[in-house]
């Protein structure tokens, strides 16, 4: 049987998603595979980079002590939006406009910095954990999904969660005719990718509400703006990607025998469980601190623990 854990995107809501796994880990799914996009990618990058960093030093994986590592990671590394990105000057936008070399509204340095800082190949190559991260190529708009064989693995990482506009197109290995932003333009959950690769049994952690949450926002600022449309096209994504994941599994026998006809033919219902917030995850990206961060992990440990109880 294949295991595979997804992880959705989400931006810093990915805090919301640690505890989740925490829980998912504690209640005793141990994946042979973790799937992540966007920060999903940064979370599963880091899952597995642990998990290889235990085998390399003990020969024995503690999936416990892994998630809560990656809680304390976020808890202790991500605690303002300086920690991620740095907002670029108004003459700097001015002038790369002026001369077509627009890298972003945000420089997206001290985001680089905690990927190299703290996943390592060597770790992510020992790991019997299987790890891929999706990018979209926007060059031909195909969707690639990265695996630790790729050279230059951790620029997919870095592209994975690159939000278009907010942050710098990333280019694999500093090939310009190798453009990657985030995966979430095409698949925020690979719960397909996971289904075509084997997966026998799949838990989906995603970090949107079926519906958006309402209300006034400050559309008049441009970084809430694009905040606000990536909300929209994400969530329209995420909901198409499990919906259509649930629909599969009504379509097949409830015996667990394989369809005899039709296009699911050969194919057989898989065991999913999502798990998505229950309520909308307030949290501005131009203005959080350490305490949303762990409010956040502590709201995904409790929903975790409660959705995990009879799995």
């Amino acid at each position: 049987m294949s295991k595979i854990l997804v992880l959705a995107g989400g931006s810093v809501k990915g805090a919301y998603q640690t505890g989740v796994v925490r829980a998912v880990f504690e209640s005793g799914f141990y994946p042979d595979a973790i799937y992540g996009v966007s920060a999903g990618s940064m979370n599963a990058s880091y899952l597995v980079n642990a998990i290889g960093r235990q085998m390399l030093e003990n020969g024995v994986i503690d999936y416990t002590e892994t998630a809560l590592d990656l809680c304390q990671f976020w808890a202790n590394n991500i605690t303002t939006p300086d920690s991620l990105a740095l907002r670029r000057g108004t003459y700097e936008l001015g002038l790369s406009a002026i001369r077509r070399n627009f890298e972003g509204l945000l420089d997206t340095t001290p985001l680089k910095e905690i990927l190299h800082n703290n996943i390592h190949l060597r770790n992510l190559n020992a790991s019997p954990v299987t790890l891929k991260v999706g990018a979209v190529d926007i060059i031909n708009g195909n969707m690639i999904y990265a695996d630790p064989s790729y050279e230059h693995f951790l620029d997919y990482v870095m592209a994975s969660s690159a939000i278009p506009i907010l942050m710098p197109v990333i280019n694999i290995g500093d090939h310009k005719k190798m453009a990657f932003l985030d995966g979430g333009m095409r698949d925020v959950a690979p719960v397909k990718k996971a289904i075509d690769d084997g997966a026998d049994e799949i838990v989906c952690i995603a970090c949107h509400t079926r519906k958006l949450d309402g209300g006034y926002f400050p559309y008049g600022n441009l970084l809430a703006l694009v905040d606000r449309v990536m909300d929209i096209a994400v969530n329209e994504c995420l909901n198409a990607d499990l919906d259509w994941a649930e629909f599969r599994n009504e379509c097949l026998p409830e015996d667990g025998s394989c369809a005899t006809s039709g296009i699911l033919k050969g194919q057989k219902r898989i065991k999913l469980k999502i798990i998505r917030p229950q309520q909308p995850l307030n949290i501005d990206i131009q203005s959080f601190d350490k305490d949303d961060i762990e409010r956040l992990i502590l709201l995904g440990y409790q929903q975790g623990r409660d959705e995990m109880k009879n799995y």
